[in-house]
């Protein structure tokens, strides 16, 4: 590929190459030292960095994992040329790197509290190289990705490959599929932000219509999706929150403080990532029931991982500021998905261009389709926040239970008790006919029981497929 200049930037850009956050499997590589590749080249390029984690590294919020930067020896472009050796000690890597270059600001050598952490080498999770901070072309062959000097009792294959390509999600590869890089499941198993998560673990969930024709995405007496906080020490700030689940209420509290190098408001956040969302594209707005303690100002909503073309690249969803809550009690807050933009001020989070001004700044239908990601934010706003949440939902949606229930009948998915009674019978039936004719007759129903007095099961809005990788031996990143 090609890096060229972020015009509204007047810097170089970056692409990249990476695995999926769910459904790769990794070896434990605590007991190793170091990464030996097995590359070539045939274009002197100085940009290339090799990184892996998921854990939260550099001064933005947006970047995360170890990196490093490595040179490859340029080739004349045969194919006889051979591989070259290049060496990457864990040392060489750092969590504290320049989002906007990918240059290490303070190595591992020069402050340990950046060095790879056991957790990560335990499982890296995510793997990536990347061509970035410097403009040219690009081409890079891999053949091969070790790591050496590990302890003998390191397993190198995958004890249960089943279970990781079930945990893949849909498409199992990352991209190619409107889940964006965090496939189809949460990632939160081997995060430390787990350790204060609260919630659910994900999972394929059916989307669930309710009675009035709004779309269930969240409801804290049963939540589906992992939550956890966010807080901008990430970024050199102060301001800390926290998220729990207590009386069948999602609760997000905390404080919003100046970050003192920039003597501006930071931000918390209480956020689920890489869940499953329920295609919501034919509905309007959001309906959210919730309360707050005070008045505080500067509570944002966030959903998807939309990139717009001109930001700068941690800067991604659409944005939406969250106001008129109730304070006196749970009320019903509606946000028309034409309030969310992807055009906002990523050190205040304020809308610059707003979707009614220019429809390129709407949300996107992959977005409504699958949110990947939702937020609730207090940013650019000092203060004190407190907000309780009991449930989410897209609603002003153009369908009816009425006719989701007869595409699910045709479907053979989401039925109700009258069709479930139906069914039962017709297996008895053709139990009995098995029996006394004596003919084998295999029939593979499967059907998603109604979530009771709430709602109906809708049929999934994205058709899930197992995605096993490439089998080649060698792998060319162009």
């Amino acid at each position: 590929g090609q890096v060229k200049d972020v015009p509204s930037l007047q810097a170089p850009g970056f692409i990249s190459a990476r695995t999926p956050r769910t459904g790769s499997w990794f070896p434990d590589l605590t007991s190793c030292d170091a990464f030996k590749l097995r590359v070539r080249s045939t274009d002197s390029y100085d940009g290339y960095r090799m990184s892996f984690g998921t854990n939260f590294a550099g001064t933005m919020q947006y970047a995360h994992g170890y990196k490093a930067h490595f040179n490859v020896p340029i080739d004349s472009g045969s194919a006889s040329e051979p591989f070259h050796e290049v060496l990457l000690q864990f040392t060489d890597f750092s969590d504290n790197w320049d989002p906007k270059t990918g240059n290490v600001i303070v190595s591992c050598a020069d402050n340990e509290q950046y060095c790879p952490d056991d957790a990560t080498l335990a499982n890296m999770v995510q793997m990536e190289f990347m061509a970035e901070g410097v403009s040219g072309t690009v081409r890079l062959e891999i053949d091969s990705i070790q790591a050496i000097n590990c302890d003998d009792s390191v397993v190198e294959t995958d004890p249960n490959p089943e279970e990781t390509a079930k945990n893949s999600g849909s498409g199992g590869g990352g991209y190619g599929n409107n889940r964006g890089q965090f496939g189809g499941r949460n990632y939160s198993g081997n995060l430390d932000r787990d350790k204060n998560a609260v919630g659910g673990y994900g999972g394929y969930m059916y989307p669930t219509i309710l009675p009035n024709g709004d779309v269930r995405i969240e409801s804290f007496d049963n939540p589906k999706h992992r939550w956890y906080p966010v807080n901008d020490p990430v970024m050199g700030g102060s301001s800390m929150s926290s998220v729990t689940v207590l009386r069948e209420t999602g609760i997000f509290d905390g404080e919003v403080v100046d970050v003192p190098r920039l003597d501006a408001p930071g931000f918390i956040k209480m956020e689920t990532r890489g869940g499953n969302f329920p295609d919501v594209s034919m509905c309007r707005a959001l309906k959210l029931t919730l309360k707050s303690a005070n008045d505080y100002t500067g509570i944002r909503v966030t959903l998807g991982r939309h990139h717009a073309d001109d930001a700068q690249p941690w800067v991604r969803g659409y944005k939406a500021h969250l106001t008129e809550i109730p304070m006196d009690g749970f009320g019903e807050v509606i946000m028309p998905f034409s309030d969310f933009s992807d055009k906002w001020d990523p050190r205040t989070g304020d809308t610059t261009v707003s979707c009614k001004e220019d429809k390129i700044h709407c949300p996107d239908e992959a977005t409504l389709v699958d949110f990947t990601t939702f937020s609730f934010m207090g940013e650019g706003v000092d203060g004190k926040v407190h907000l309780e949440v009991k449930t989410i939902d897209a609603t002003d949606c153009n369908h009816s239970a009425k006719e989701y229930q007869k595409e699910d009948a045709y479907k053979g998915e989401g039925f109700t008790g009258f069709t479930y009674a139906g069914i039962l019978v017709g297996f008895l039936v053709v139990g009995a006919v098995n029996f006394f004719v004596g003919r084998k007759y295999e029939r593979e129903r499967r059907y998603n029981e109604p979530s009771g007095a709430d709602g109906i099961s809708l049929p999934p809005s994205v058709e899930v497929e197992q995605g096993y990788g490439s089998t080649q031996d060698d792998i060319v990143m162009t």
